[in-house]
């Protein structure tokens, strides 16, 4: 088993692919230990005590249209497992969206960077599979997602990998809070976690 072994190296963002066996590698995520996050993660994986409050009817829009939407004034203690504006009620669909740039984030979530018409912006974050707890109701759609753009994609934590695709992408509403990241909207709502992606 010790031959089969591909080592991931995340602080080089490198790839070590020679298997004694000569199987091809399939394409991961270079990450060496799971590192989960706090802030709002209960409600950044589904598992917040709203849940239930969340619609499963896909509203279709575009990113220009989320970046519209007012953010909240404030994030209190009571945000920290609860959503709190209407946005984050609803399951969002952006179709035929591009695809712009995937990176690992610290928290292990997939930074995935979108691009809508006219150069509106957003992210899209796919928590990793072991960080999500078994009441989200969207546990199986993660999976798959992250594993749509895994065995696609290397994804390292110290670069971006470009992709320039277009893409459906589906998820959930949320607003972050204002930390300077990289393809951020105006407004810094996200699709949090996604729970559906389709490459075209």
């Amino acid at each position: 088993m010790r031959h089969r072994r591909i080592a991931a190296l995340a602080g080089a963002g490198v790839m070590v692919a020679a298997l004694a066996t000569g199987t091809t590698v399939t394409p991961s995520v270079a990450q060496a230990s799971t590192t989960c996050g706090y802030w709002r993660w209960p409600v950044k994986t589904g598992s917040d005590a709203t849940r239930y409050q969340v619609s499963m009817t896909v509203s279709y829009t575009s990113v220009s249209y989320l970046d519209g939407r007012t953010p909240p004034s404030y994030f209190g203690s009571y945000a920290q497992n609860h959503r709190i504006k209407w946005p984050e009620f609803r399951t969002w669909q952006i179709n035929n969206v591009t695809l712009v740039a995937v990176k690992l984030e610290g928290d292990s979530d997939l930074h995935l960077r979108l691009r809508g018409p006219g150069g509106s912006v957003m992210v899209a974050e796919i928590p990793a599979p072991g960080c999500v707890s078994s009441a989200s109701r969207w546990a199986t759609g993660i999976r798959n997602a992250r594993y749509a753009v895994t065995s696609r994609y290397w994804v390292s934590s110290t670069s971006w990998h470009y992709v320039y695709r277009s893409v459906n992408i589906r998820g959930l509403g949320f607003f972050d809070e204002e930390h300077n990241v990289t393809g951020a909207a105006p407004n810094n709502i996200e699709l949090h976690p996604v729970t559906y992606i389709r490459f075209n």
